[in-house]
């Protein structure tokens, strides 16, 4: 079928393939490919203003900060809007990122009142002293009485008034200029006894003048002309930060200037004294904050001119994950994905030789086209999305081993190679559009349960797979058919035994359909799987028994921060510690109930209850919780100098969220899933019976998966998180996606044969399709096991429980969901309840 289309076809494939290639060829391919071979260097893509240089990378893989902040309504004027503020609030943020060049950064609103922030490149104190503050710039004058005298607060914590002439401020702190304190004069208990700098304190009031609206308004920092703000050096070369105010600010501050000519004026930033000149003259539309570092200085400067927050910010989850961490992570994946990756294409070529060559040579063109989409969209590659889109690797092989098989059983019919090129197609393509249709729904479920708390890694996977799915279904009916037509007219097209093992080298060109032929119902050895259900209903009650044992056994699973709340962090000490040298170091530093993991690579993973700082709402913006760097600087005084790898703090509130809204997300999958079948089956008589059939299986694997997950919390101190519960929303999907094929294969034959009894069509299409069940979770558990052995330990939780699901997967759809269909049909439950049920003795003489 060498004809002009295929040959254009082709011809476009081989330029998309080069291109894709050429754009996303790495920058420094030594660092995933064999170092044997000098391997050249990609430079991405740039066309005008348009440029892709690199794959944008999350902070998993790249090191950074994430911060989920929460808006205080209470901090909000009665009149003001919530949702207005929040943008406000949104806006700031954006400026001040750009204002410190954090680039590639991300923030949305999620809810009413939630900010969700990705700073790579940058560790959370950081990240709060530079974006997070809430900036507010005040200034304040000294509290005095009816004959002028400044009003502090006193040493033992009296009120006292100090005469005006004879102080001045230093750091809010009043000290004497020409008198001597002593402990016997009353009056200067607000300066201790010999002390250099005396505790006590000026009674600060909002300064204030009349605005040009006649009402009386605080000086503060919304009056500032924000781009006009900078810093300048004195004569000396000291740092300090030139304000210039608008004209209603310049009025009031002339106002406020004359009338505290001579005394202290104080300038606050977020409640804290920054600095108290004494004004020296009156002053109209410029002042300057001295006695600042150069640091201090520029940043309070960009902070300045980017304006304050509108509302209040608490932080209510944080992670962080150290540069080195994420770069190992995504080599490691990269390279265990690759591995995996030629395993299915050597397998594809062993099993179904010719085609599977062909399948190989589609899988590069499907590898670099996703990846060329994933880096000029551009998406956000994270570990689950490396993780995911090995995955979607593998249910791209599916689609070919669904059409190779079919192509198979039309070539051992006796039709020609072109007759069951395009049937196998025609005859996959309903199985291959349903199952990926369930695999849609499942990533739009994980992408609205992600985008509820700020996960991520849960919407990075699920548009990752998305994408993955859809362009593998692109690479199925496009790419393998157009080099399967190719092949027609060669010298390889004579060989059928190349294409499928035992057909005939000669084939008729147009032969009858082949002829529906059911597995007998005695006799057929190991394939006749419908008339030994009983026994396969057992081996799954002996399976499910330990893990539903261990679920009722408090606790059912070890919850991890996210669904406890809490903090975990992972630290690696360049010196040698152990384990019990920092549990003990811990319980010395008020965490007792710490616990502490080392890891294979010899980090370790301690996690401890919530921190201070968390919960409450501080009194401006979002500040670090200072239990945070008590432990760390414990800890470094204790064992030196360590590298915190990861870190992650979760609010009671989000935690609880996260676990209301993975229930929602698992059931909203059941119900999507189940609706989706019956529609799909509504030709066959009763279609609901095959959606119901179809989630049991579901609930049979997720329940293998969360009761083998209980089992290792118990026994090896695995915890459950997000990328568990995405786990087994994809193990959902894949249970699904694995039913269907088989149901779809039973729909055809009902359709074909209406004469024959339903468990001998299920025998039938059981046996049909049991080389694609089989070889299909093959090639999925070696992408994954891959990544399980030499992948990032972040995901290994994931990937096991992709491991277990895929397997349970494979057996629910052969030995339980057709099997539960073909009992509902012959009425297994009525007849064993029947059988227990006695029937009543005759009455006497009847």
């Amino acid at each position: 079928m060498r004809n002009r289309a295929n040959l254009v076809t082709f011809g476009l494939i081989a330029i998309l393939t080069a291109i894709a290639i050429i754009i996303v060829w790495p920058s420094d391919p030594g660092r995933y490919l064999p170092d044997f071979f000098p391997w050249p260097k990609g430079h991405g893509l740039q066309i005008g203003g348009f440029e892709r240089e690199t794959m944008r990378l999350g902070l998993d893989l790249k090191g950074g900060t994430y911060m989920l902040l929460e808006g205080d309504p209470a901090s909000l004027p009665a009149e003001a809007d919530l949702d207005e503020a929040m943008d406000g609030a949104r806006d700031v943020i954006e400026k001040r990122v750009n204002e410190f060049g954090v680039a590639e950064t991300e923030i949305q609103r999620q809810g009413s009142n939630r900010l969700a922030l990705q700073l790579p490149g940058i560790d959370p104190e950081e990240a709060r002293a530079k974006i997070g503050r809430t900036a507010l710039l005040a200034f304040y004058e000294p509290e005095r009485d009816e004959e002028g005298n400044i009003v502090c607060t006193a040493y033992a914590g009296d009120t006292v008034t100090v005469p005006s002439d004879v102080v001045e401020v230093a750091d809010g702190r009043l000290q004497p200029t020409n008198l001597t304190s002593t402990a016997d004069d009353p009056q200067w208990l607000c300066f201790p006894p010999g002390a250099t700098v005396p505790t006590g304190t000026v009674n600060w009031v909002p300064a204030t003048g009349i605005g040009g609206d006649g009402q009386e308004k605080a000086l503060t920092g919304r009056f500032l002309k924000g781009k006009e703000t900078e810093v300048i050096f004195d004569a000396r070369g000291t740092p300090n930060v030139q304000l210039r105010f608008n004209s209603e600010g310049g009025d009031l501050f002339e106002q406020i200037t004359t009338r505290v000519l001579g005394l202290p004026m104080a300038i606050f930033l977020d409640e804290e004294l920054i600095s108290a000149p004494t004004v020296q003259g009156i002053l109209t539309g410029e002042s300057v904050i001295t006695g600042l570092k150069l640091d201090e200085a520029d940043t309070l400067a960009r902070q300045l001119r980017t304006g304050a927050m509108p509302i209040k910010l608490r932080v209510i989850q944080e992670s962080t994950v150290d540069a080195t961490l994420g770069d190992d992570s995504v080599r490691h994946s990269v390279q265990a994905g690759e591995i995996g990756i030629l395993a299915v294409i050597l397998f594809m070529i062993l099993y179904y030789r010719l085609p599977g060559a062909l399948a190989g040579a589609a899988l590069v063109t499907y590898i670099s086209v996703l990846l060329m989409l994933f880096k000029l969209i551009p998406v956000t590659l994270t570990l689950a999305g490396i993780a995911a889109f090995v995955l979607s690797v593998g249910m791209a092989v599916d689609a070919n081993i669904l059409i190779f098989e079919r192509m198979k059983e039309e070539l051992r019919a006796g039709r020609s190679l072109v007759a069951a090129i395009e049937t196998g197609f025609a005859r996959a393509w309903p199985a291959i559009r349903d199952s990926n249709i369930s695999t849609f729904i499942t990533c739009g479920i994980l992408w609205w349960f992600g985008d509820q708390f700020g996960a991520n890694l849960v919407k990075g996977f699920a548009l990752t797979l998305g994408i993955g799915v859809a362009v593998s279904m692109f690479s199925a009916i496009v790419v393998t058919r157009t080099f399967l037509r190719l092949m027609v007219g060669t010298p390889l097209a004579r060989r059928l035994g190349w294409f499928a093992p035992g057909a005939g080298a000669e084939a008729s060109a147009a032969p009858a359909p082949a002829s529906f032929s059911p597995t007998p119902s005695k006799g057929s050895g190991l394939l006749d799987f419908v008339h030994r259900r009983g026994w396969y209903f057992l081996l799954s009650v002996v399976i499910l028994i330990p893990g539903i044992i261990s679920l009722l056994t408090p606790p059912a699973l070890r919850p991890g921060v996210e669904f406890a709340s809490g903090t975990s962090m992972t630290i690696r000490f360049e010196q040698s510690v152990s384990a019990e040298d920092l549990r003990s170091a811990m319980g010395d530093i008020d965490h007792p109930e710490a616990r502490v993991q080392r890891t294979t690579e010899g980090d370790f993973i301690i996690r401890m209850g919530e921190l201070e700082g968390m919960a409450d709402v501080p009194p401006v913006g979002p500040a670090m919780p200072s239990e945070r760097e008590a432990i760390e600087n414990a800890l470094e005084d204790r064992f030196g100098s360590f590298t915190v790898r990861d870190f992650a703090s979760v609010s009671e509130i989000i935690s609880q969220e996260i676990a209301r809204d993975a229930a929602i997300a698992v059931v909203a999958a059941a119900v999507g899933i189940l609706l989706y079948i019956i529609w799909a089956f509504r030709h066959l008589p009763k279609p609901w019976r095959y959606g119901i059939c179809a989630i049991i299986a579901v609930l049979h694997d997720t329940l293998i998966v969360v009761g083998a997950f209980s089992i290792f919390g118990k026994v090896f101190g695995i915890e459950i998180n997000t990328m568990f519960i995405t786990g087994l929303l994809t193990i959902i999907g894949f249970s699904v996606h694995d039913t269907i094929v088989v149901f779809d294969r039973i729909r055809e034959n009902v359709t074909r044969n209406p004469g024959v009894e339903l468990p001998e069509i299920v025998n039938a299409s059981l046996t049909e399709t049991l080389a694609r069940s089989l070889n299909t979770s093959l090639t999925l558990i070696m992408t994954i096991g891959a990544l399980l052995l030499l992948g990032g330990v972040t995901i290994q939780s994931f990937l096991l429980v992709l491991l277990i699901g895929v397997v349970a997967g494979t057996y629910s759809s052969i030995f339980v969901a057709a099997q539960l269909l073909v009992s509902w049909e012959e009425g297994d439950v009525l007849r064993i309840f029947r059988r227990r049920i006695p029937r009543p003795a005759p009455a006497p003489g009847s």
